[in-house]
């Protein structure tokens, strides 16, 4: 099996992982199951309860680390299993997973969990990033700039300014607490809580009772010793930047590189516009492509292309990820791809372009040297790396003889020299926990990245005398280094507003001889006081290795909810409860329920099973549920007759959701089939004639197309994009019943007048007959509950969005504000009788802002005046209001 071997090579490690994740809260974990997905190559885990389990995403990717990816992972993700077994252990399945998982969240911050995770991971790793100062550079640079942004700013964010994440800020308060009151303040915290567990502000009263604290005094206590430190260790800095710009907003100029022409090649990143590719001649800057997803910013360029790797996924399998090699002719700014269904990282091209060397990281996080031709296309395997050695950010030098790269494995960090022509490497400095990067070489020389200071910057070491010289002077951190013109090297400089292109000249590279110290400590946590050295893995006993069938856990009962769709939405809420099972693979979901429908005063029963291994996804659902008709009494013209009846539903539905992601464009198709059958009974009016007791097998198809251009950060609705929903709904194996309805629902997106400004335009059309006459499956106009409609056969929605303002507000506790924006609309209603006048226009105004300092879910809030422009209008201005929510 895929990833068997390292597999129980990392079980060997799990019972002191689990045992250094609980120490200091000193109550061992119950038992929990931990997923590791080999096939996704995204760098990320959770641990959840509901079902109770740990996922992680098992492969390196190329960004630098101080540290082995997948122990470190599962460490973090540990303390989270202890903090939830400490604070709600005692709620507990297959009833109250769901209420436990629900109350961990509402009691303790995200910043406090995540950064008490982190602390853990740098406790008990020789890395963590904890350890890191490119970790701690936004929140360094930003306090070093004068930029004092709130308590609320740093842990949930800006669109208009680059903020530490609330993991950063988190670890920092955490560490504070720590060094002033001891780790077992920990503990303290969440027995108070767990003691008091319906307790409001449950975290903020435990923690000022042992702190004296609240969190906002916790912050400002943090920032203002972080400040007095750095304020005292700062360094002004020396260094030159190739271009000024001045950008409204932050933004990124990674890895500047050069070719003979002397133009500047950079990969550009800000919030209000999708990476693209720049290049830059002195008298202008042009776009040369917008790229897609990728793992970490990366190119190479060389005087005929341009090589970059981007992000894939499987149409139907979201976890199955790969990364492709594309390929860019500066002449002619034609694009390919090298590869496909790979996992292949950062490229490098020969300096005649016939190959291209990059580095294969497979399921069973083995490293493999290969090169591809570029003609061909065929890919060849170098070399193989030993069990346990990731390779990372490879290198060639000018005779395309060696090749530099940075290695992890079990022993720590170092740069490795690889020989071509013997497939051979060495390393070139002691094994430690620095957290190198990008090495490149300049003639015989390498530079690249290191923290032996507490600041980043850049170092040459020299082959010949086998000695270190730093040679850049930065403030706050110097990457990304790469050979430039004239004997010079390109890089990137950080400031508070971005990573900016910068440059040495020849005078800088000579560089000043240091006596390098590759230990890196812990930056905040006073209390770390040497690299931790855990136990080695040893074989303890003999693991069986079985095959995991979801079908078989199918039962695996773990919570009650009061919500048939999770709280999704609070649309038509109805109070009930349900009983849900998982499997540990999310394939099989079981749901059983009582709902009681408010409107109608009665009650539903109901069972649902959805099952989605396959390509297709199933789901089988069933309902006892009691209804309420009218029948119009006989002779009369206006009178009708109130009847009850109850009836059971059984439902059968088929999906095939597909997507993709082909460069800055993302696909969504797919094709879905229902059918039901329904039968009534106890009627409650016996004379009744003409009604139906069975309704067998309507069959509903849809059949769906969207394409979109990928969002900005800022943007709100997609830049360019197509979409079309197409429904067809009938009852062919009914003798009694007939009736047909087809549907076309359209989405169009344009370019607005501004950058992060929008149009939208949705046509849809809809004819029906028989049964589903009175059936619409197409969005209606704005106010149309407001006047007397005819019978709609399409609409037609004018919108035109744009921002308003990124205010970042704080309203005391209550909420933070991040952005504002409107619309105008027009909506149009059976287009060819209107005489091109709208139904109803009118104008909107939303908010996005987050609650109570929580970092999720996103909150909406909106507010629509419409003006129905209709004679049969009840009234002529509508007023609505809208509250959204998203994770």
């Amino acid at each position: 099996m895929e990833f068997e071997k390292s597999a129980l090579l990392l079980s060997q490690q799990i019972d002191s992982l689990i045992d250094y994740s609980s120490r200091d809260l000193r109550r061992a974990p119950k038992k929990i199951s931990i997923i590791l997905h080999e096939n996704h190559i995204e760098q990320n885990g959770y641990a959840q309860l509901a079902p109770r389990k740990v996922e992680a995403f098992s492969t390196p990717g190329p960004a630098s680390d101080n540290t082995e990816w997948l122990p470190n992972l599962i460490q973090h993700e540990l303390r989270h299993v202890a903090q939830f077994d400490k604070l709600t252990g005692r709620i507990q399945g297959p009833f109250f997973q769901q209420l436990a998982f629900a109350l961990y969240g509402l009691h303790l911050p995200a910043w406090y969990f995540e950064g008490d995770a982190v602390s853990i991971e740098t406790q008990f790793s020789a890395g963590g990033r904890g350890r890191s100062s490119s970790w701690f550079m936004p929140l360094r640079t930003n306090l070093l700039s004068g930029k004092d942004y709130s308590f609320s700013k740093n842990i949930l964010g800006s669109f208009r300014d680059l903020t530490p994440t609330y993991y950063l800020t988190g670890y920092s308060m955490n560490s504070y607490l720590t060094n002033h009151f001891g780790y077992g303040v920990k503990e303290e915290i969440l027995d108070n809580m767990r003691a008091n567990l319906w307790r409001p502000f449950n975290f903020n009263l435990a923690l000022k009772k042992y702190s004296k604290l609240n969190s906002k005094n916790l912050y400002d206590a943090t920032i203002s010793e972080l400040k007095e430190e750095w304020e005292y260790s700062k360094n002004e800095g020396n260094f030159n930047l190739i271009f000024e710009e001045n950008n409204r907003y932050p933004t990124h100029y990674f890895l500047p590189q050069t070719n003979s022409s002397k133009t500047i090649f950079t990969l550009v990143q800000s919030p209000a516009f999708i990476p693209e590719i720049r290049k830059r001649t002195a008298d202008k800057e042009e776009t040369i492509t917008k790229i897609g997803y990728q793992l970490t910013p990366y190119f190479h360029v060389n005087d005929q292309f341009l090589v970059w790797d981007e992000l894939r996924k499987d149409a139907r399998f979201g976890k199955q990820t790969y990364n492709i090699i594309r390929i860019l002719d500066l002449k002619t700014g034609k694009i390919e791809d090298l590869s496909k269904n790979s996992r292949f990282y950062s490229p490098i091209l020969s300096d005649n372009s016939q190959k291209v060397y990059t580095v294969q990281v497979d399921q069973n996080n083995l490293s493999s040297l290969f090169y591809i031709d570029r003609i061909s296309k065929k890919s060849s395997k170098i070399m193989d790396f030993p069990e346990g050695f990731l390779i990372q950010q490879p290198s060639l030098n000018a005779d395309e003889t060696k090749i530099s790269a940075i290695t992890i494995s079990p022993k720590g960090t170092n740069i490795i020299e690889i020989d071509l022509e013997t497939s051979q490497f060495k390393e070139l400095f002691p094994w430690s926990n620095q957290e190198f990067q990008r090495p490149i070489y300049l003639e015989n020389d390498l530079i690249f990245k290191a923290q032996f200071q507490k600041i980043d910057n850049l170092y040459r070491y020299s082959s010949n005398d086998k000695k270190l010289y730093i040679i850049s002077d930065s403030p706050f951190g110097a990457f990304h280094p790469s050979p430039g013109n004239n004997h010079s090297v390109l890089y990137n400089e950080y400031q508070f507003n971005g990573y900016k292109a910068a440059f040495l000249d020849s005078t800088h590279l000579i560089g000043k001889e240091i006596t390098a110290k590759f230990e890196v400590p812990a930056q905040t946590d006073h209390r770390i006081k040497a690299s931790f050295a855990g136990p080695q893995s040893e074989e303890t006993q003999p693991y069986q290795v079985e095959k995991y069938n979801s079908l078989s856990h199918l039962f695996n009962f773990h919570s009650l909810s009061i919500s048939s769709n999770n709280f999704e939405s609070f649309d038509n809420y109805r109070p009930g409860i349900f009983w849900i099972a998982n499997d540990l693979l999310n394939t099989s979901q079981l749901k059983l329920g009582y709902e009681y429908d408010l409107d109608m005063e009665k009650s539903v029963y109901s069972a649902e099973l959805t099952y989605q291994k396959y390509y297709p996804k199933f789901s089988f659902s069933y309902k006892n549920r009691g209804q309420i008709g009218y029948a119009k009494k006989q002779n009369t013209e206006n009178e009708y007759t109130k009847f009850d009846f109850r009836e059971h539903v059984y439902s059968l539905d088929m999906q095939i959701p597909l997507s993709i992601y082909r460069g800055k464009t993302s696909y969504n198709y797919g094709f879905n089939l229902g059918t039901s059958y329904q039968k009534r009974y106890d009627l409650s009016l016996n004379t009744l004639r003409g009604f139906h007791d069975e309704i067998a097998f309507p069959l509903n198809y849809q059949v769906y197309f969207n394409r979109n251009q990928r969002r900005s950060q800022m943007d709100l609705i997609p830049k360019w994009g197509q979409n079309i929903n197409v429904l067809y709904r009938h009852v062919p194996f009914e003798n009694t019943l007939e009736g047909s309805l087809f549907a076309i629902r359209t989405n169009f997106y344009f370019p607005g007048f501004f950058r992060n400004h929008g149009f939208q335009a949705r046509l849809s059309y809809q004819k029906t007959n028989g049964r589903y006459n009175d059936t619409y499956d197409i969005p209606m106009v704005s106010g149309y509950a407001h006047f007397d409609s005819p019978k709609v056969e399409n609409t037609l929605l004018m919108n035109y969005r744009f921002p308003i303002a990124y205010p970042d507000w704080s309203i005391g506790q209550l909420a933070y504000i991040k952005r504002f924006h409107g619309y105008f609309f027009a909506d149009y209603q059976n287009i060819q009788d209107s005489k091109a006048e709208p139904t109803s226009f009118g104008i909107g105004l939303s908010a996005d802002f987050n609650m109570f300092k929580y970092v999720l879910p996103d909150f909406g809030v909106g507010a629509k005046l419409s003006y129905i422009n209709q004679a049969s209008a009840k009234q002529r201005l509508v007023p609505s209001f809208s509250l959204s929510y998203s994770y």
